[in-house]
């Protein structure tokens, strides 16, 4: 018993600390685009590319989790991951190239969502069911909140030393480094199976065929996949509008769309985090998903009302954080929950490969659409997969319940 309470102390520990001290880095990430065009002088094609391969890259860190259930090397698998998506920062105070820090950011975006799964996993194990969905939410939205001071004090020094990102880049990855420490302090029971004599095909082609069947072994996970898939698609079909629509429609300044995605989005999500945990403790997992969706669905339909206002912009960012604390709780606890005993890795790792689908086919194609339609004609677009969403998963329990009744 005090054991079993030792190792969820300190897991729980491990997360607070890995939002918090991850962080750092993690904002400074959202910059990079800009420092790219101000500071380095990117052209509009490299800043292209790198949109486009940070999604695309997603689906090749499937690989990286996919042996996780068979090699017993949890701990290592997460470990290596985060230290690999930090390193390269550490050179960017003595390297002035564009493609380095294209190459960086790619690499950033691989590591990160490649050691996902095995995190997961570890937190599975480590902690029970019941409080998984109230540390995770608690430690998030501190880390949240954090990012929104970060990020406005990060764009502050910016402003007045553009050159400023490199020892920023070195030290946020030096802090982010520090998780690493605590991480390999986490007591996780590791459970090393028997190595398998793979060819190269069954390793390309076997965590397809896997994730193939088990979403066909288990419709529920399958139907909140796809519900996800959906509403996913609608967000990431919006963004290449949302510029387009502030500056066009709006003609906002900087300092409003930086009050928008800090500010206010922040606020939301942190202040939502805990309510999203407390509600996930009392229904299934199908339920809380149809309301994130649903509100997620609210997200384009404010932002379009900003043509009347602009305190519509704040609110539908305030909403828009409301959301995303809802979904980042569903999209990273899903593996576990749905896995029960098993291991969560494989799940999760549907997921993940899932984002990475749906992030190469939706920016672009929402661009286009923004060129020949229109930005808000985008944003109705965005609204009505989300809401298909989450009348699917909605409609859905109800089916389960009378399934089950009969």
């Amino acid at each position: 018993m005090d054991a079993g309470k030792g190792k969820h102390t300190g897991m729980g520990r491990a997360l607070f600390a890995s939002s918090l001290l991850s962080e750092p880095l993690f904002t400074l990430y959202g910059f990079i685009a800009f420092i790219l065009y101000k500071d380095l002088g990117a052209s509009a094609f490299q800043i292209a590319l790198m949109t486009m391969l940070k999604p695309v890259i997603t689906i090749l860190s499937f690989y990286w989790s996919a042996g996780l259930g068979r090699s017993g090397r949890l701990k290592a698998n997460v470990l290596w991951a985060g230290f690999l998506m930090r390193a390269p920062f550490l050179l960017c105070p003595w390297i002035d190239s564009v493609w380095f820090v294209i190459a960086s950011a790619v690499n950033y975006m691989f590591f990160y969502r490649a050691g996902i799964p095995g995190w997961l996993e570890m937190m599975r194990r480590s902690v029970e069911p019941k409080q998984r969905g109230k540390l995770f939410s608690w430690s998030a939205g501190l880390g949240y909140a954090e990012g929104v001071v970060l990020a406005l004090g990060m764009g502050g020094v910016l402003d007045r030393d553009p050159s400023a990102w490199r020892i920023l880049f070195f030290g946020a990855a030096l802090v982010g480094l520090a998780v690493l420490f605590i991480q390999a302090r986490v007591a996780v029971n590791e459970e090393p199976l028997e190595q398998e004599n793979l060819s190269v095909k069954e390793i390309l082609v076997r965590p397809w065929k896997d994730s193939y069947r088990l979403m066909r072994e288990r419709p529920d996970f399958a139907r909140f996949q796809w519900g996800f898939m959906a509403c996913g698609f609608g967000i990431m079909l919006i963004q290449p509008a949302l510029p387009i629509f502030a500056v066009d429609a709006l003609g906002v300044s900087y300092m409003v769309v930086a009050g928008g995605l800090s500010i206010a989005k922040g606020l939301g999500f942190a202040l939502s985090s805990p309510l999203w945990a407390r509600w996930m403790e009392r229904v299934s997992v199908l339920r809380l998903a149809s309301w994130v969706f649903l509100s997620v669905a609210l997200f384009p339909v404010l932002m379009a009302l900003s043509m009347w206002g602009i305190w519509w912009f704040y609110l539908a960012y305030f909403w828009y954080g409301v959301g995303q604390g809802g979904s980042h709780l569903v999209w990273n606890l899903s593996g576990p929950i749905f896995s029960g005993k098993e291991t969560s890795s494989r799940y999760t790792g549907v997921g993940v490969v899932l984002a990475g689908l749906r992030g190469a086919v939706a920016p672009p194609l929402g661009g286009w659409f923004s060129v020949i339609f229109g930005p808000v004609e985008v944003l109705v677009l965005g609204a009505l997969f989300c809401l298909y969403s989450g009348v699917l998963l909605f409609k859905s329990r109800f089916v389960q319940r009378e399934s089950s009744a009969s």
